[in-house]
């Protein structure tokens, strides 16, 4: 199967992000980044701290935690959760390991990987960094997981914020998703 040159750019654009990611990843335990950022161009380090994802609100309907060990650090064995129901592809697919999220959306050239903490606000989501067209060198981010009692398939919905609370993409509706997920095809 051929790959549309959108979504050969995409998968391009999700490894380099991941590379930067994984050079982050370094920088230590409650900041995303290396602490220089200045905030004037949207880029400063958003504060959190870390928690075990599977003392999520969602972790029964979402998540496959540890029955055996009371380690809420231990995090998820792998889950995934997609956009999709059965009757159509996803257009962004999340995969949850561990205490972390990565997320990508190839059309719109999005990718972001963060971990579960809890910001100064009291609020919790996924806080990590992003990379999209937009923002090539990436920026800090936050994946709150938002309740959606209607609609009970789901786990809920995903929106993707700024560090100053604005919304950088989603709401998307999420459910877990088992085997392989297939992106839908980008719009020309």
């Amino acid at each position: 199967m051929m790959f549309s040159t959108t979504a050969r750019h995409a998968c391009a654009r999700a490894a380099a992000a991941w590379v930067v990611l994984l050079a982050l990843a370094g920088c230590g335990v409650g900041v995303v980044g290396t602490g220089s950022g200045t905030g004037d161009d949207g880029n400063q380090d958003i504060q959190y701290t870390p928690l075990g994802l599977c003392t999520a609100d969602f972790a029964d309907a979402g998540l496959r935690c540890s029955t055996v060990s009371p380690d809420p650090f231990r995090g998820t064995s792998t889950v995934q959760w997609s956009d999709a129901d059965k009757s159509r592809d996803a257009s962004v697919l999340a995969v949850l390991e561990g205490n972390g999220l990565s997320l990508q959306a190839p059309c719109s050239q999005l990718a972001f990987l963060g971990n579960w903490g809890e910001l100064p606000d009291g609020t919790h989501g996924f806080v990590g960094r992003y990379v999209s067209r937009d923002a090539i060198d990436g920026r800090p981010a936050v994946v709150h997981v938002l309740a959606a009692p209607a609609e009970p398939t789901a786990v809920g919905w995903l929106e993707m914020v700024d560090a100053s609370g604005a919304t950088v993409s989603g709401p998307w509706l999420m459910r877990r998703v088992e085997g392989e997920t297939r992106f839908a095809e980008c719009a020309p």
